[in-house]
């Protein structure tokens, strides 16, 4: 006997038991389909939230000053902390722990036009290492540089909803519009008119929040911010050395900042990350890692019970079958072929059924490609980084299911098996 020929018998083996393998072949159908939908899923959900923090930036925070208390030695006293430009410098040098920063000076709700179209945005005001330290994807014309910092030039780099409200279809690299700069609250204002050098790529997702996005906003040199606003903001965005804990960082800029304000230095709450793009690729990786295992500790429950199944199919199988085994014995067939030929029989069923799961669940994921998923849904990765999972789980499952009954077969004694016994 060669393995073909084992081959073809149990081939016609699991044909004359198809109404019993059946159903517990569905179940295996039904759970290597699902386990590939969910998981296509995930990987759906995963890449969005890759997406929107790569189009960020994954390796700074965004920081914010607040209320300081304790303010200079009186301990119930308490004031709000507000930065210049020589609260940076002073970081700059005094914060070794910390690779690049740079002030992210913002006047929210300016008013901003060009001609008939007037809109409102965020003018913000930055360094040249901004883009160093934040993804700032250009479409059309540069980035700002040191030139345009040093000598305070009125230029700017524009969101694509302001371009959209200001320009629609028309260029607007080399056009100016005209910024509504507020010094004080409620009181004096300041027109300035700017030029655009450059234009953002419109790459960022609906939930991205005003502080973050730069959809919605004007970015210029935080010189010419600073001498159209009152020179004080609250947030600015720092990156720390590759080899530095974080916190660390942002202690050695809290200790700078209480030197020059009067606060308490280890008031944690002075000094607080608003965004933290390190954080949020922990949580990510965290909560999909977590989404895996939970997925294939399902998939491995749904499998087992369809594999349970057939195992349990194919060992009534054996035993309606030991005389013919016993006669085989008897005529000097090996074990391992028998062994061979039953767990042949086990695997074949459940590979074709997990082929076929796969099938159906490629269909199932190509379905919710075609319609319109509600608000919140990512569209479904059918990807080959989601098939290992429920394929790993599939090969345990058949391994387990075919062993047994294979096992089963081949101690069987020819003697016993001749005269009628059973396993």
């Amino acid at each position: 006997m060669n393995l073909a020929d084992l081959l073809q018998e149990s081939l016609r083996s699991v044909a004359r038991e198809a109404r019993r393998t059946a159903p517990m072949a569905a179940g295996i159908v039904w759970g290597v389909a699902s386990v590939f939908v969910l998981v296509a899923i995930g990987r759906g959900f995963e890449a969005t939230q890759r997406t929107a923090l790569d189009v960020l930036g994954d390796s700074f925070v965004l920081l914010r000053v607040n209320r300081a208390t304790n303010t200079r030695g009186d301990p119930h006293s308490s004031s709000f902390v507000q930065l210049e430009a020589e609260d940076i410098a002073d970081m700059r040098t005094g914060s070794p722990s910390i690779a690049l920063l740079s002030p992210k000076a913002a006047e929210f709700g300016a008013r901003v036009f060009r001609g008939g179209n007037i809109t409102r945005t965020t003018l913000i005001g930055v360094d040249t290492c901004y883009a160093d330290i934040v993804n700032v994807p250009l479409a059309e014309g540069r980035w700002l540089d040191q030139h345009d910092l040093d000598e305070e030039l009125p230029v700017c780099v524009i969101g694509a909803e302001t371009r959209d409200e200001l320009f629609g279809f028309e260029p607007c690299i080399g056009q100016e519009i005209n910024a509504i700069f507020t010094r004080r609250q409620g009181e004096e204002t300041v027109l300035r008119r700017l030029t655009v050098v450059g234009l953002m790529r419109d790459e960022e997702l609906d939930e991205d929040d005003i502080y973050t996005s730069h959809r919605d906003a004007v970015l210029m040199p935080f010189t010419t911010w600073s001498r159209m606003s009152n020179g004080r903001f609250q947030f600015f965005v720092a990156r720390p050395r590759d080899d530095v804990d974080r916190d660390a960082a942002l202690a050695e800029a809290r200790r700078v900042l209480a030197e020059r304000h009067g606060f308490d230095g280890e008031d944690r709450n002075t000094l607080v990350p608003y965004f933290d793009a390190y954080e949020r690729k922990e949580r990510i990786d965290a909560v999909f890692g977590g989404l895996e295992i939970f997925l294939g500790a399902v998939g491995a429950l749904i499998l087992l019970l369809g594999a349970i199944g057939v195992a349990n199919v194919v060992l009534m199988s054996v035993s309606a079958r030991t005389y013919e085994f016993g006669l085989r014995r008897a005529v000097g067939c090996r074990r391992r072929w028998i062994f061979l030929q039953v767990f042949l029989e086990a695997s074949a069923v459940c590979v074709v059924s997990g082929g076929l799961g796969f099938l159906l669940g490629i269909f199932g994921v190509g379905l919710m490609e075609r319609v319109e998923l509600p608000e919140g849904f990512a569209e479904p990765r059918a990807e080959l980084g989601a098939a290992w999972l429920p394929g790993v789980l599939l090969f345990a499952v058949s391994i387990g299911a075919a062993v047994w009954p294979a096992w089963r077969a081949a101690r069987m004694s020819p003697s016993l098996a001749l005269r009628g016994g059973h396993l």
